[in-house]
């Protein structure tokens, strides 16, 4: 998962929708005057992931995929004062088996974000599990998220995930000063970073 990080002023374009619509209701963001303001909270989102899906890592373009509320905006679990917030917002693949499709309305117990990664590792088959050692406590969120985001679901993203951890191992052990490099411009950079 993407550690995420918001820039710090959000999209302009959103700032100034919010301002003008301050009754904006969760409705109003599949609205055709939010459209613009989404697509430019989209091209911003995709570059604080450096181009990456926030789940599963994937490479997304920037008028790909789409806005994802971390925190579901309706539903049971719904977070409707979040609908126009930046911080509440991820750029997220459209695959139906993974990522914010599978999650629908649900609250995932790990969200992206700094240190999101720390009790789950990326293993030699591409598959993601707990670390070795969490309690049964720490284990039940990791695998609960893991499953609410089906990042096992899709045989293709396992199989890419254990080709690029192959290739990030050969260039540890051909020349393992370039793997900062390496790691900086592959997909799955923060979860190949939990083996290496």
């Amino acid at each position: 998962m993407v550690e995420l990080q918001h820039r710090a002023i959000p999209t302009p374009a959103l700032t100034a929708f919010v301002a003008a619509h301050p009754g904006a209701a969760v409705a109003d963001f599949d609205s055709e005057p939010f459209a613009p303001v989404k697509r430019a909270v989209k091209a911003d989102l995709n570059q604080d992931q450096d181009g990456l899906c926030v789940y599963c890592e994937s490479p997304l373009e920037p008028t790909g995929g789409q806005v994802e509320h971390i925190k579901p905006k309706a539903g049971g679990n719904g977070h409707p004062h979040l609908c126009f917030a930046y911080t509440n917002y991820a750029h997220s693949c459209i695959n139906p088996k993974t990522c914010g499709q599978r999650k629908g309305n649900g609250l995932l117990p790990i969200e992206p974000g700094p240190g999101c990664n720390t009790q789950w590792t990326l293993s030699t088959d591409g598959t993601i599990e707990p670390i070795v050692g969490l309690t049964r406590k720490q284990l039940h969120p990791v695998r609960q998220t893991r499953d609410m985001l089906g990042l096992n679901a899709d045989s293709n993203l396992v199989d890419e995930r254990q080709r690029w951890l192959r290739n990030a191992l050969a260039v540890l052990q051909q020349t393992p000063g370039d793997i900062h490099i390496f790691l900086q411009s592959a997909p799955y950079r923060h979860m190949l970073a939990t083996v290496l």
